[in-house]
């Protein structure tokens, strides 16, 4: 089983048309879509605004945990066979959940990783910085 997930900016992930999914699916892979909080698919304000973003971040890598318990639980994945993978916001997502729980996963998947998020939101002479300091804060204010 791989289970994708993201959980920022408000993004709904939709399940469309991927090949990459396809040929997995193929293999007799399941392919799950972890929907957590900082998405914004249970609404903009409660689901992102209120519940994952700034200091509420942490929902959204308890939640994925949450999924992937459920996803071993209810025999939809096995124990050692349980994949996860985020691309950019989402490479956050990942880098946290393994830590959290390391004994989920047999293998993780990180694609163009935002994974230092502390030196990047301090320094605001890296690109793009400044402007998500509306998604992640701004550390440099007391």
């Amino acid at each position: 089983c791989h289970l994708y997930g993201y959980g920022s900016y408000g993004i709904c992930i939709d399940p469309t048309f991927s090949s990459s999914r396809l040929a997995l699916v193929d293999r007799g892979v399941v392919f799950a879509i972890a929907h957590v909080r900082g998405g914004g698919e249970m609404g903009h304000y409660t689901w992102y605004e209120n519940q994952g973003k700034y200091l509420t971040k942490r929902n959204t890598f308890h939640d994925f945990v949450d999924c992937a318990r459920h996803l071993l639980e209810t025999g939809v994945a096995k124990p050692g066979a349980l994949s996860c993978e985020g691309r950019s916001a989402g490479g956050l997502l990942v880098g946290n959940v393994v830590n959290m729980a390391p004994e989920l996963f047999c293998a993780a998947v990180a694609g163009v990783p935002f994974v230092d998020l502390m030196t990047t939101m301090c320094d605001p002479s890296i690109p793009l910085t400044t402007e998500e300091w509306e998604e992640w804060g701004n550390p440099n204010e007391r």
